[in-house]
């Protein structure tokens, strides 16, 4: 039986950066990142194969897109930095969900000092359990209903009633709390394990594909030290070459 502890300190968002406008608050970890931020960040992660590999600007804005999903922030606020202010965070950004690696969701989760329970084999699942997860409807549309009703106290039942007929452990309870605090490295085990349709889980994959994938990106961009939006012509030249490269490896990875 696996346990992953967790705390508010282990879970407390430590990465900063000072902008001119305002200060970004940003996960440290996968741990760290609301399902919710995950959900978006793995629909984002499609529509990268459909910017031009010549387009810088359609990917500085697709880079504020990712600052936006993940500091919950509007992207017109986030426009308003440079672009020294963009690059750093989504460095970091796709360093920490590129680092992340599969694992089978854990038996049992701790949050807030709480132990929920996840089966794993759908055949010891109640009824009502199936029945509620039909009609949750689509887990990348609101991800937090499907984890209230897969995610029940240790020690009790779904959906268990006192002698008098009333719920002890209603859903909406443990929706709420995990929509602030369910980990995010255990949604995305969760959401790998769960998902049965093909097209779904090659969008799980593609988010972790795209995320590799665009550190070096990023690191190629540092490299240039772009202010103002002017590049030096030889500086450009070489880049160009390297990004055509990298940008071939990720148009045949979402082949």
């Amino acid at each position: 039986m696996a346990l992953q502890k967790d705390t508010t300190e282990q879970r407390k968002i430590s990465y900063h950066q000072s902008m001119k406008e305002f200060k970004l608050k940003l996960p440290q970890t996968i741990r760290d990142c609301q399902p919710d931020m995950l959900i978006k960040w793995l629909i984002l992660s499609e529509s990268i194969k459909d910017i031009n590999k010549n387009d810088i600007v359609k990917m500085l804005d697709f880079q504020c897109q990712i600052i936006s999903i993940f500091s919950k922030l509007s992207i017109n606020k986030i426009k308003k930095g440079s672009i020294d202010d963009i690059t750093a965070p989504s460095n970091h950004l796709m360093q920490m969900i590129g680092s992340y690696e599969y694992r089978e969701p854990s038996e049992i989760i701790e949050i807030n000092g709480k132990r929920f329970r996840f089966e794993k084999n759908f055949a010891h699942v109640s009824t009502g359990q199936i029945i509620d997860l039909k009609l949750a409807g689509d887990i990348t549309e609101n991800p937090y209903p499907a984890l209230a009703i897969m995610y029940v106290e240790e020690g009790m039942e779904y959906c268990q009633e006192d002698e008098r007929g009333r719920v002890l452990n209603p859903n909406e309870k443990r929706e709420q709390l995990f929509r602030e605090s369910f980990p995010g490295d255990e949604f995305l085990n969760f959401f790998n394990f769960f998902l049965s349709d093909y097209e779904k889980r090659r969008l799980a994959i593609l988010g972790i594909q795209t995320a590799r994938t665009m550190m070096e990106r990023m690191k190629l961009e540092q490299e240039l030290k772009i202010q103002s939006g002017l590049v030096g012509r030889r500086s450009y030249i070489d880049y160009q070459k390297r990004w055509d490269k990298m940008w071939e490896r990720l148009h045949n990875s979402h082949m």
